[in-house]
């Protein structure tokens, strides 16, 4: 199965997180913001059913008694049963470690901030893999590398001495060069690069918003002073006023 794109989540990302800020969003400009095509983005859309998932109704199945004698019918506050690896896990906050409310508490609070954020760890995987880069470069040309491994085996032995998996049925290796190696980091980092430009037009849409507020409030407040003749005090807020 094919390994779904970083664009491809990320253009969902964005594309739910506009429609709860807007609530509408313009596809085309969508994919121009995120340098894709229109079409690709359109029909990412329509095959993943972007949006928010659609409410459920609270409750067990008719007839399930799983949660008899708990009080309200339900599982206790901050039950577990259901967790496996922690991904999809209900976040309290009075379980979790000083650490991770440290976490929590210096999360960006503003679109401004994340977007600098993930432009500050966008920049630091752009090192990663330049490095990586750098130590390939250094390698001589004809070196292989080992990129996989498949490794099948078969039981070995008799009675008590078998063993699962002594003997070696078929061992593949897949090597590659340098030079290999590089053209995918260098993949890897174009995609970096176009995620960062992203962010920086994005940055940069949320200044240009922030001006225009500003610019709007200041033609409102002359607006204010013409109709009423007052002029609000610095430091008085809006109790005291000079009439002219």
């Amino acid at each position: 199965m094919a390994r779904r794109s970083d664009e491809r989540d990320a253009a969902r990302a964005e594309y739910i997180a506009r429609m709860e800020k807007d609530g509408e969003v313009n596809l085309r400009k969508l994919a121009d913001d995120l340098h894709l095509k229109y079409d690709t983005v359109r029909r990412w859309k329509a095959k993943d059913g972007w949006g928010p998932p659609a409410p459920r109704k609270p409750g067990g199945q008719p007839g399930n008694k799983n949660a008899v004698g708990n009080p309200g019918g339900g599982a206790p506050v901050g039950n577990e049963n259901a967790m496996k690896d922690g991904a999809y896990a209900t976040i309290f906050f009075d379980k979790l470690t000083p650490e991770e409310k440290q976490i929590v508490e210096n999360a960006p609070r503003n679109s401004t901030e994340l977007t600098s954020h993930e432009i500050g760890v966008l920049l630091l995987r752009e090192k990663y893999i330049l490095d990586k880069i750098k130590e390939y470069q250094a390698l001589p040309p004809d070196q292989m590398i080992t990129s996989s491994v498949m490794d099948m085996r078969v039981p070995g032995g008799r009675g008590k001495r078998k063993r699962d998996g002594a003997n070696q049925q078929i061992g593949m290796y897949q090597k590659e060069t340098p030079a290999q190696r590089i053209l995918q980091l260098q993949e890897a980092l174009n995609k970096i690069h176009g995620r960062i430009l992203s962010a920086a037009a994005q940055m940069q849409k949320n200044e240009m918003d922030k001006l225009h507020l500003e610019t709007e409030q200041q033609r409102l407040e002359l607006l204010r002073i013409r109709a009423t003749g007052e002029i609000g005090e610095p430091g008085d807020g809006d109790k005291d006023a000079v009439h002219e």
